[in-house]
């Protein structure tokens, strides 16, 4: 039986070809990536971009919570 801890190289080769595919989008840029409508923007709409410069304030998720109003 074989003891040794190490990855084969079929687990290594799809560890790397994962890696190569799959990208973490950071946070900074998730809201654009997955939130906005727009495909792609200019240098200038993006660096100017009010939704993406206040993180779609309220729009995603409410500033305070919704609780139902108590019946009269």
């Amino acid at each position: 039986m074989k003891s040794d801890p190490t990855p084969g190289f079929l687990t290594r080769a799809l560890r790397w070809l994962k890696d190569q595919l799959v990208r973490e989008v950071p946070p900074e840029d998730a809201l654009c990536e997955f939130d906005c409508r727009k495909e792609q923007c200019f240098y200038d709409e993006w660096a100017t971009c009010e939704r993406r410069l206040n993180r779609a304030a309220g729009e995603l998720m409410p500033d305070t919570p919704r609780t139902p109003k108590a019946p009269s």
